[in-house]
C-alpha cells in the first residue's frame, strides 16, 4: 500500500515538472525598445519637428521664438516610459536630457540641445526728433540706408534730442546717449545679433526753402462775424457769431511764418449797412485732425480796413506742420455776437478741383443764448466751400 502511494506521488511530481517547463517556454519576453520616435516643439501657432539621432535631439527654432512657454510633444517606443515628463518642460535654457526606459528596464539617455537662431535683423525702425514745441519722425530709407529730416531754424542741430528704435537684439554704435550734435552728417552702425552690420548716414538740416501758397480764386462770400438784424427770421439780434475754417494738407513739412484770410469788405452793421470803423480782433485756432488746438494767435484789423487779406503772424509759434497730415485752421471775430458786426468771408464753390486750395472748408456758429462759443470744436462743421487763404513759411 505504501509502495503504491509512493508511485502516485512520483508520477504527480513528474507531471508538475513537465507542466512548469512548458509554461517557462511559453512565457512572453519583455520589450527592450527604448527610443524617441518623434520630437516636436510648439508655441502658440508655431511648431517644429526635430531630427532624432541615436542618442540625441538637436536643432534650432526661428529667431523670433523665445524658448519659454513652450510645449513638447514626444512619441516613444510602445510600452516604454520617459523621464522627466515632457509636459514638465515649459522652457529651455540650455542642454538637458531625457531617459527612455524600456519595458524590460533597459535605459537610453538622449541629450537634447535646442537653441534659438541668432537674429539677422539690423534696421533702424524709428528715428524720433524731440523739441520743446513738437516731436516728429525722420524719414528712413532702408534701400540706401539714409535718414533725413529738415527742421525749423530755431532748432539747434548741435544739441538735438533724438530717440531711436532699432531691431530687437541688435546693437547700435555710437551709443545714442552720446549723439547730440547733428550739425554734420552722422554715421550710425546697427549690428544684428548674428553679427551683420548696417551703417546709416543721418542728414538733418534746417528748413531754408521758401514756401508760399495762395488761394485767391473767389466766387462766393459767407457771413462772418455777428448779426445785429432785428427782422431776420429765427435769429435774435446780437446773439450769434459765425467763423470760417479751412483744411490744410502739405506735401512737405513746413515751419509756417504767416497765415492770411480774406474778407470781402470792412466790418459793418447789416441792419442799416453802416460801417463799424473801429479796430477789431480776430482769433485763429490751429487744430489737429482730432480737433485739438495745437496753436492759436490773434491779429488786429484796423477800423479803416475795407477788404482784402488779413495776416496772422505765426513766426514766434515755432510750429512744425508735418507733410500728408490734416490740420484745420479756424478763425473768427472775437466778441462777434456782442459787437453785432459782420463781413463777407471769401470762398470758392468749386467742388471738383483738388490740391492745396481744395481740401475742405469749415463753418462755425455760436450763440449767446445757448452759452456756446467758437473755441468749442462741437459748434464747427464742414462746409462745401473752400475759403481764400495764404500760407507762408519755410520747408
Amino acid at each position: 500500500m505504501k509502495l503504491k502511494n509512493y508511485f502516485k506521488i512520483l508520477i504527480l511530481s513528474l507531471i508538475t515538472i513537465i507542466y512548469s517547463c512548458e509554461n517557462d517556454n511559453d512565457a512572453i519576453e519583455l520589450s527592450s525598445e527604448n527610443r524617441i520616435l518623434s520630437f516636436e516643439l510648439s508655441k502658440n501657432s508655431y511648431s517644429k519637428a526635430f531630427n532624432i539621432s541615436e542618442n540625441s535631439v538637436d536643432g534650432t527654432v526661428d529667431s523670433n521664438i523665445e524658448l519659454t512657454g513652450i510645449n513638447l510633444n514626444i512619441a516613444i517606443s510602445e510600452k516604454a516610459s520617459i523621464t522627466p515628463s515632457p509636459s514638465s518642460i515649459t522652457a529651455i535654457t540650455g542642454p538637458f536630457t531625457f531617459t527612455v526606459i524600456a519595458e524590460n528596464g533597459d535605459e537610453r539617455i538622449y541629450n537634447v540641445s535646442i537653441n534659438r537662431e541668432l537674429s539677422a535683423e539690423n534696421s533702424i525702425l524709428d528715428f524720433r526728433i524731440n523739441d520743446n514745441n513738437f516731436s516728429t519722425f525722420a524719414t528712413i530709407n532702408n534701400d540706401n540706408n539714409t535718414i533725413t529730416q529738415r527742421l525749423p531754424q530755431t532748432v539747434s542741430l548741435s544739441n538735438l534730442d533724438v530717440s531711436i528704435t532699432f531691431s530687437e537684439r541688435a546693437t547700435i554704435t555710437p551709443s545714442i546717449d552720446n549723439l547730440i550734435d547733428f550739425s554734420e552728417p552722422v554715421s550710425l552702425t546697427v549690428t544684428s545679433e548674428s553679427g551683420i552690420e548696417r551703417t546709416y548716414i543721418v542728414n538733418i538740416a534746417h528748413m531754408d526753402e521758401i514756401f508760399s501758397k495762395t488761394c485767391s480764386e473767389m466766387n462766393a462770400w459767407k457771413w462772418f462775424g455777428g448779426d445785429n438784424r432785428t427782422t431776420a427770421p429765427d435769429i435774435d439780434p446780437y446773439d450769434r457769431n459765425m467763423g470760417t475754417g479751412q483744411t490744410i494738407i502739405l506735401d512737405n513739412d513746413l515751419n509756417p511764418s504767416n497765415f492770411s484770410i480774406h474778407l470781402r469788405e470792412g466790418f459793418r452793421f447789416d441792419e442799416d449797412d453802416s460801417p463799424y470803423n473801429q479796430d477789431v480782433e480776430l482769433k485763429l485756432n490751429i487744430r489737429n485732425s482730432e480737433g485739438n488746438i495745437i496753436a492759436d494767435t490773434t491779429t488786429t484789423v484796423f477800423g479803416n480796413f475795407n477788404g482784402g487779406f488779413i495776416t496772422f503772424d505765426l513766426a514766434n509759434k515755432n510750429l512744425f506742420l508735418e507733410s500728408n497730415t490734416v490740420y484745420i485752421f479756424q478763425w473768427y471775430l472775437v466778441n462777434g455776437a456782442t459787437l453785432g458786426i459782420t463781413a463777407g468771408s471769401s470762398g470758392n464753390t468749386d467742388e471738383e478741383s483738388t490740391g492745396f486750395c481744395f481740401n475742405g472748408g469749415y463753418n462755425g456758429q455760436s450763440n449767446l443764448r445757448d452759452n456756446t462759443n467758437l473755441e468749442d470744436i462741437n459748434v464747427w462743421g464742414q462746409h462745401p466751400w473752400n475759403f481764400n487763404i495764404v500760407l507762408e513759411g519755410n520747408e
